[in-house]
């Protein structure tokens, strides 16, 4: 069992207007109110949703349940921690539509949606750095405190022990010590020293020698030039390529039609649909041993 205590909190309010997509439009949202750790609860209304159920068995997501048309968010909740260095969500629900047979639930891990109209109150934890990592014992990413992964550099200060240092001096052996003023002179050549090292540290541009070397590999990618720029203009990823999502990680492509994506990540299996329209999209290296494209899909400015 873990407890993780937080004492300064902040209370957002946020409106996703119809046609914003989930995550994506509640990450941007939080990244503009610095909010990296809370906790998540809301309601409203979708057009359309995935969903996916934890498979404890095989460690990993079974694929992907997509709900078509509108659905009330009967509830909405999750977490805020970051992930490698970006903001990361985990939301669960639970949602409701008219079907032939009359009404029908669903719940589980809330994948993608396609608001039509959601309200969200989101607790942020300002004190409590939260971070997502591998649980290897349930394959699940779990919360954890940033502060716990570095416990060394807490106890660090401990080695503040100079106070009993400063005691040392004590101020009857400053007489033994005062016959002792060579001492006061070693000091002095002891930053000569020290002169000298930032000397051999400046005979060491012998490494922008190393720089030479490297600009001329510079030169082997020309014949490349005339090929790939105009190319890739208009490229864009297709199904079986591979691609890094600036918040998704690495990917695989499993659908494309020329403006929207759909994604498998690596790591834990998730499908995620994206648009095209918001990315990017960095020209694409090709694995020369399988001819594979790889694409880096970056944030747009």
């Amino acid at each position: 069992m873990n407890v993780l205590e937080a004492r300064r909190a902040r209370h957002l309010i946020i409106r996703l207007d119809r046609g914003e997509e989930l995550p994506a439009a509640l990450v941007r949202a939080l990244d503009e109110a610095e909010a990296r750790a809370g906790w998540i609860e809301g309601t409203g209304s979708l057009e359309k949703a995935e969903i996916a159920l934890f498979d404890q068995a095989s460690r990993a997501y079974a694929k992907t349940r997509v709900l078509e048309g509108p659905c009330d968010v009967v509830a909405l909740s999750g977490s805020i921690a970051l992930q490698q260095g970006e903001t990361s969500l985990r939301l669960s629900t639970t949602l409701a539509r008219e079907s032939g047979v009359g009404l029908q639930l669903a719940a589980g891990e809330l994948v993608w949606a396609r608001v039509y109209g959601l309200e969200l109150r989101v607790t942020v934890f300002d004190d409590l750095p939260l971070v997502r990592t591998f649980d290897d014992r349930t394959g699940l990413m779990q919360l954890a405190s940033q502060s716990t992964t570095i416990p060394a550099s807490v106890s660090e200060p401990t080695r503040a022990a100079p106070p009993a240092q400063a005691a040392e001096p004590t101020r009857t052996a400053p007489p033994a010590q005062a016959a002792e003023p060579p001492r006061a002179m070693a000091p002095a050549p002891a930053a000569e020293p020290l002169r000298a090292a930032p000397v051999a540290a400046v005979a060491e541009p012998a490494r922008a020698a190393p720089a030479a070397s490297i600009a001329e590999p510079a030169a082997m990618p020309l014949p490349q030039r005339p090929v790939r720029p105009r190319q890739e203009e208009e490229s864009y990823p297709e199904v079986g390529d591979s691609v890094t999502h600036f918040h998704f990680g690495e990917c695989t492509v499993i659908s494309s039609d020329g403006e929207r994506i759909r994604l498998r990540q690596e790591r834990d299996g998730r499908v995620r649909e994206v648009s095209l329209t918001m990315l990017r999209i960095e020209p694409p290296t090709v694995d020369p041993a399988n001819g594979r494209k790889h694409f880096r899909l970056a944030r747009k400015n």
